[in-house]
């Protein structure tokens, strides 16, 4: 069961500049191709960059000075092609390119994205003591009533948001854990600095299921996209020690979960 505090991010938007080249209306191309290309070109050129939101239709037919249909058609084409999405409520935004991540790496999504050099953010949505219930308790191998802390963070990757990380942590092992999360801690860096506790190995169980409404406000997607539901167990030693118990929500559309043999 998911509980969020929602903190909607920024949505950044881009205007056209007024240098646009208008499109040639006497010329072989259609409308609505010389309108993709121009919004290839912005994109191509950095002008738009991904998870920026483009103009709105209105802006598009003013500037470019052609009918809501053709701005539709170029929108639309461009969707289907991967270059664009729509958000339910918000807009059209360029796509960001599907990431991957590599189920054998010890590492969290968070690093996987930072290596490929994407500017990673991470906010704390919630974080709090708990007592253990039965089914928490088999996970990190702790009589229930034992104490928690549980975290939930947002993971945005270029201002896009691509992961909610909800954790679980055994305050035996890490007393005072509370005190030491901030929005950016790695929780990985910490357990081994902190409280001498290194990651070993992890199990990884996947599922995937639809997103709820409350999900899509937090990631911008549209209602009956496809959610993976990524449940990680890690552990400290060869005596199978769980050290975390995690479960890691990403929109399918926004991730490749790959497996390198």
């Amino acid at each position: 069961m998911w509980a969020f505090r929602i903190r909607k991010p920024k949505l950044k938007v881009k205007r056209l500049s007024e240098n646009s080249n208008p499109l040639a209306k006497n010329a072989a191309a259609p409308l609505y191709e010389q309108l993709k290309f121009a919004l290839k070109e912005m994109i191509s050129s950095c002008a738009l960059g991904p998870g920026d939101a483009i103009p709105t239709e209105t802006e598009l037919c003013k500037r470019y000075d052609v009918s809501r249909i053709t701005v539709r058609r170029a929108i639309t084409e461009l969707e289907d092609e991967g270059v664009l999405e729509k958000r339910h409520g918000k807009g059209t935004f360029v796509t960001l390119p599907k990431m991957e991540t590599s189920l054998l790496n010890l590492g969290g999504f968070s690093e996987s994205f930072a290596l490929r050099r994407y500017r990673v953010e991470k906010e704390i949505l919630e974080m709090g003591e708990q007592d253990a219930d039965e089914d928490l308790g088999d996970k990190l191998a702790i009589a229930p009533g034992s104490k928690l802390l549980h975290i939930s963070r947002l993971i945005t990757a270029d201002s896009t948001p691509i992961t909610i990380e909800s954790s679980y942590f055994s305050l035996d092992l890490f007393p005072g854990l509370l005190d030491e999360i901030h929005d950016d801690t790695s929780l990985y860096s910490l357990m081994q600095t902190k409280y001498g506790r290194e990651v070993k190995h992890a199990k990884r169980v996947i599922n995937c299921r639809v997103s709820t409404p409350k999900e899509c406000e937090i990631f911008h997607c549209n209602s009956g996209d496809i959610m993976f539901e990524v449940e990680k167990t890690v552990y400290g030693d060869e005596r199978e020690t769980p050290l975390q118990y995690s479960m890691l929500l990403t929109p399918s559309a926004r991730m490749n979960l790959v497996i390198e043999i």
